[in-house]
């Protein structure tokens, strides 16, 4: 009986997580923020004639970069 009620918990937990992700993603879909966002994104791609997985690779090595950075400082744990 304990290994249903366990089960049915952690069913209906993940249920709650995923339309919560789910609400969250659609609010910042349609809010004004993500739209600007994307605009910028966008004319930077076209000013800078560089396709957007290029400048999200960009993005991502230096996230990586300061990550590391911050870590080697002691300021971070990795």
């Amino acid at each position: 009986m304990r290994k249903v009620a366990v089960g049915t918990a952690v069913v209906c937990a993940a249920t709650a997580c995923a339309v919560a992700a789910l609400i969250v993603r659609r609010r910042m879909r349609n809010s004004g923020r993500w739209a600007r966002v994307a605009a910028i994104v966008k004319e930077l791609e076209e000013k800078c004639a560089t396709p957007i997985g290029k400048l999200r690779q960009v993005a991502d090595a230096m996230t990586v970069e300061m990550h590391a950075g911050l870590a080697s400082e002691g300021g971070e744990q990795a």
